[in-house]
């Protein structure tokens, strides 16, 4: 078994991993500061198939912690009170099931209120460099426009130190 992909057996994560998982669990809560966050896809880098099958036992449910499925780990119905401890519980999951895991980037379906309609639009959140992307909205001719109102509201989510 390669270091990539050594199972953690203690319960604690390391200062730095500790940092990284709140840190990626605060952007996924800032998500919410530009709409109704309502379903979250985090993608993996390549990992081999004794782990995707610690990862499938571990990640059951896209309505708790998350479903593991093709590279991914799925969860749904982000809307609801719980959404910060289940995205923490299931990123602190994740950090401690394999050592030196990575996310290549986590991917959102927002429901967003625009000009007194609500739209769903699709978001990527790069954990690397803690800032968004606009991938896909459902008014094409208003992208641009709303690119500028996503990132408006990215901004003003910023925690002030």
């Amino acid at each position: 078994m390669s270091d990539v992909e050594k199972i953690i057996s203690d319960d604690e994560l390391d200062p730095e991993k500790e940092r990284l998982v709140y840190r990626i669990t605060e952007g996924l809560q800032r998500l919410n500061s530009i709409g109704t966050v309502q379903f979250i896809q985090i993608d993996l880098p390549p990992i081999r198939d004794s782990i995707k099958e610690e990862l499938t036992g571990l990640f059951d449910s896209a309505l708790g912690d998350g479903l593991y499925v093709n590279q991914t780990i799925v969860l749904e119905q982000m809307d609801t009170g719980d959404s910060f401890m289940r995205a923490l519980n299931t990123i602190t999951k994740l950090f401690k099931s394999i050592e030196y895991i990575s996310i290549d980037e986590i991917q959102a379906v927002v429901n967003l209120p625009y000009k007194g309609e609500t739209m769903d639009i699709i978001v990527t959140y790069d954990p690397e460099e803690h800032d968004i992307s606009l991938v896909s909205v459902s008014q094409h001719e208003e992208f641009f426009k709303i690119l500028e109102y996503v990132r408006f509201f990215w901004m003003k989510s910023r925690p002030r130190i």
